[in-house]
């Protein structure tokens, strides 16, 4: 049953939609936000998968014979398991010309007596188009598949040999 009091307490035409307009302001700001934490997440998956590649190849790559490692299998060997593993996590259009793998202080194909090799490096870089999901951030990054940002992600492990 409406009382008086209920009835003094409706909303008057002038404030009728005020949520809508209220709603509308803060779209503005809600989805830049929104759109730039799946961004970041987006960005961090993608460096997270490609150093878990370089983790994978550098693991291997400590453990291989010198014979392996001057013939040149171990380091191509080393690259594709860097490309496996970064492809099987997400990251698009990640291939062999990204990764470098390296041998210090010899390369890894000069490499003669385990003593030759102390240490593995594995390195990738993966550019990554910030804003390419959401091109209403900018022109520049609607127009030019997003602000390019490099991850670059390396791994180093003493050569176990």
């Amino acid at each position: 049953m409406n009382t008086p009091k209920d009835r003094n307490h409706r909303p008057t035409r002038r404030q009728s939609g005020i949520a809508a307009v209220e709603f509308a302001i803060l779209l503005f700001v809600l989805v830049p936000i929104i759109a730039g934490i799946i961004e970041f997440g987006r960005a961090f998956w993608y460096y997270d998968a490609v150093l878990k590649g370089t983790r994978d190849a550098a693991r291997y790559l400590s453990a291989v014979t010198v014979a392996q490692l001057a013939d040149g299998t171990a380091p191509t060997t080393a690259r594709d398991i860097a490309v496996q593993a970064s492809t099987a996590g997400g990251v698009p259009g990640f291939t062999g010309a990204d990764v470098t793998v390296t041998c210090e202080p010899t390369a890894c194909g000069s490499a003669v007596v385990p003593g030759d090799v102390t240490r593995v490096t594995v390195s990738a870089t993966f550019s990554l188009g910030i804003g390419a999901l959401v091109p209403f951030i900018g022109p520049a990054a609607a127009a030019g598949g997003g602000y390019a940002v490099s991850l670059t992600p390396h791994t180093t492990m003493p050569y176990m040999w």
